[in-house]
């Protein structure tokens, strides 16, 4: 089981990548700040999903179990927390592009963008310090 989550997580990373490297063929001409940047952190993204899924099959071949109390416990703080910090920012993304005359897909992809690295960047934070006592928020 642990096998086919890592297969998919290399196959999504690879469909991205392929989805983008199309959208950057398929345009021709020259691409703005905010395209560079989408791409940028796009690649981000799928560079830390290649990273883990290789992890995951290098343990699987030394028979070391993907996932234990603590690694699932640091994903489930990292998901809760990225929720909340995802709020703030799609309340940001509201309030300073909903007036302005941009296409509704750059506001959308930011956000989701940007939640994925809110949960990318809580996830390292909370495996290199840990997550302290378990009786305190």
């Amino acid at each position: 089981m642990n096998k086919i989550k890592t297969m998919l997580i290399l196959m999504l990373a690879g469909t991205v990548t392929f989805t983008v490297g199309l959208w950057l063929y398929s345009t021709k001409s020259e691409l703005s700040i905010i395209e560079y940047t989408t791409a940028g952190l796009v690649f981000v993204v799928v560079v830390f999903s290649l990273v883990i899924g290789f992890k995951r099959l290098k343990d699987a071949k030394q028979g070391i179990p993907p996932e234990d109390e603590l690694s699932v416990k640091i994903k489930q703080k990292a998901a809760a927390n990225a929720f909340v910090f995802s709020f703030w920012l799609w309340t940001m993304i509201i309030l300073f592009m909903g007036d302005k005359e941009i296409r509704p897909t750059i506001p959308i992809g930011i956000g989701i963008i940007g939640s994925g690295l809110i949960f990318i960047g809580l996830w390292v934070y909370y495996s290199k310090t840990g997550l302290g006592n378990g009786d305190s928020n």
